[in-house]
């Protein structure tokens, strides 16, 4: 997946993956649910004027329903140029 492109994440029914750590909207730091591309190691996440980016873990969690869920923990921040 090119890492110049944002990444396809679809707040959805079923998500199958753990957004965790990093500033997140309105610099609020949280967890977040959504599904993402299965191939994905890495995500570049839109939040407003800048980019969260986020790095695969190596190891699935379970959430309280008892999916199996990846887990992808914030790396850093980049901005749009103007």
């Amino acid at each position: 997946m090119p890492t110049d492109q944002p990444t396809s994440t679809v707040h959805g029914n079923q998500p199958n993956t753990l957004l965790r750590g990093g500033p997140g909207r309105a610099d609020e730091v949280a967890d977040r649910y959504c599904r993402t591309d299965e191939a994905a190691s890495t995500l570049k996440v839109r939040n407003g004027n800048c980019y969260d980016h986020f790095r695969v873990e190596p190891d699935p969690v379970l959430d309280g329903q008892g999916r199996s869920l990846r887990v992808f923990t914030w790396s850093h921040r980049t901005y749009v140029a103007e």
